[in-house]
């Protein structure tokens, strides 16, 4: 894509620059409808809106990218030329981005992601000569690792990121790329590998707050980039091991709040928003994947005192959403009779900041006056039902995210009975026994675990104990003098000082001086990782 020469400029006032943007937008959108609208009006209108400030907003570099890329690239069918169109509308848009935050310039990338998955899609679907298939797909690989080296960038400066929005409405933007109405339906095609949940939460987010899209639009490159490696043709036990390494250490580098928070609300929907991309098997098996990647590992910037620009409410919501993914996987694990790996979840969870986190995320909601009872147990399905009571009682939770899941909390709790027997028994077990003790009361005959599922299980963990124990002395050795930074597997510290947005405290930022010291040795931790 040709960069556009500089025209006169204009002088406007901040406030009359955002009322000329948002109507010349509406006049954009008005054109469209007719079936041959003049276009080039609106290329000029826009290119002076851009230049206008040094510092561009967003809407003008979305629309002017829009406007150009559709004129000159509206008649190209060969899936080369398709890929270098796209490869045009990324240095356009960084170009014209250069002096704007690290927010503005991931979120411009969202039609550079659309318009790279409507080329995956159409080499997926159209009959390309293999050879010139196997280069476009080579180029489209090699495209999308830039792409997410970009983000990379971008995220070093980050994380003093102002929290500002849109001027308008995203579904407005969005129309420019799809020709839409303006409503969700527009949304749910530009933004095809995010799931009809998210589209909704970053539609009414992103005009308050920004990082909210950015951090969608790297979750949508991300998965793209997942989906790709299944055609690898690699085992499925290579393809887990690639496929978990990866993610965790692009999680760990782009160190954002938005990104990790996106997909923990993704993995609570029934599906994976991949399905145009992987067979339902492949779904379920990025699924498992994406378990181990969200639950297992330490990510140090999601810790109280690297998360101070993020709103509260966002953080508590965070932290809920991951007792229940973590919950589902533990359950997964078990219904598919991986004992090894549901342990390795529990093991995770009982040993992070989670457990005394959301202790006081409760405590902090009831209020001083508050009285309530501690949950039976430390596992996810033990906090959920304890939540779930206190909801019963008049708790509103985190601005009514347990509300919200009522129903999926119901069958957490009609499913295991926690004040069954695993709590009863505690005089005549240890305490690794009952961590690991399956509960059948509750269930319906159908789903119930038998006797020697349960004693499987049960083998299961003092089998890892006993190797853990025998090989810890070895596995410590080797990580002598190994530095990571970003992500760990120990037993976490709890920093409990978070300052919101208004500068208020809740309860969740009083100090607490607590700390635990033990570590947990994970099977499956990335250090450990082939």
């Amino acid at each position: 894509m040709a960069l556009i020469q500089p025209q006169n400029l204009k002088y406007f006032t901040n406030d009359e620059h955002k009322s000329a943007i948002n109507q010349s937008i509406q006049s954009l959108l008005d054109s469209l409808q007719h079936p041959s609208p003049k276009l080039s009006e609106f290329t000029s209108k826009f290119l002076e809106l851009m230049q206008a400030k040094p510092d561009p907003h967003l809407e003008t570099i979305w629309v002017l990218s829009g406007l150009t890329f559709h004129t000159n690239n509206s008649q190209k069918d060969d899936i080369l030329d398709q890929v270098l169109a796209v490869k045009d509308l990324f240095h356009s848009i960084t170009t014209f981005s250069a002096s704007s935050s690290p927010s503005v310039c991931i979120a411009l990338m969202a039609p550079v992601i659309y318009e790279l998955y409507s080329v995956v899609i159409d080499l997926k679907r159209k009959e390309v000569d293999k050879k010139q298939g196997k280069k476009a797909r080579r180029e489209i690989r090699a495209f999308l690792d830039v792409i997410l080296g970009f983000f990379n960038v971008c995220c070093e400066g980050s994380d003093g990121d102002e929290v500002f929005g849109l001027i308008g409405q995203l579904n407005d933007l969005v129309s420019i790329w799809v020709h839409s109405d303006g409503s969700e339906n527009g949304s749910k095609q530009f933004f095809p590998l995010l799931s009809d949940e998210v589209i909704h939460w970053v539609s009414e987010e992103s005009g308050e707050n920004l990082g909210v899209l950015a951090g969608a639009v790297i979750v949508e490159a991300f998965l793209l980039k997942l989906c790709l490696k299944f055609s690898d043709g690699s085992s499925k036990k290579e393809l887990r091991n690639e496929l978990r390494t990866w993610a965790v250490c692009s999680i760990t580098g782009f160190h954002n709040f938005y990104v990790f928070d996106t997909l923990m609300k993704m993995l609570l929907e029934p599906n994976l928003p991949v399905m145009s991309l992987l067979s339902s098997e492949d779904e379920c098996f990025l699924r498992k994947v994406l378990y181990d990647v969200v639950i297992l590992p330490d990510f140090s910037f999601l810790h109280l005192d690297k998360v101070g620009h993020i709103p509260n409410n966002y953080i508590k919501n965070n932290i809920l959403a991951r007792l229940m993914v973590t919950h589902e996987a533990i359950e997964l694990s078990r219904k598919s009779k991986d004992f090894t790996e549901a342990i390795s979840y529990t093991s995770a969870f009982a040993g992070s900041y989670l457990p005394t986190l959301i202790t006081k995320l409760v405590i902090s909601e009831l209020g001083a006056n508050g009285n309530a009872s501690q949950p039976k147990g430390s596992s996810p399905t033990a906090f959920l039902k304890w939540m779930l009571d206190l909801e019963d009682q008049g708790l509103n939770l985190s601005d009514g995210f347990i509300s919200k899941h009522h129903a999926r909390l119901v069958r957490y709790g009609s499913s295991m009975d926690l004040d069954s027997q695993s709590y009863k028994l505690n005089a005549g077990k240890t305490e690794d026994d009952l961590e690991f003790f399956i509960d059948n009361k509750g269930k319906d005959e159908d789903e119930k675990i038998d006797d020697s599922t349960n004693d499987a299980f049960v083998a299961a963990a003092r089998s890892m104990q006993s190797g853990t124990k025998e090989s810890g002395k070895k596995r410590k050795e080797t990580r002598v003098g190994k530095k990571k930074d970003g992500v760990k597997f120990q037993r976490y510290n709890l920093v409990d000082h978070l300052g919101s947005k208004s500068g208020k405290n809740s309860g969740l930022l009083e100090k607490d001086d607590s700390r635990s010291e033990s570590e947990v040795e994970d099977p499956d931790s990335d250090e450990d990782v082939e």
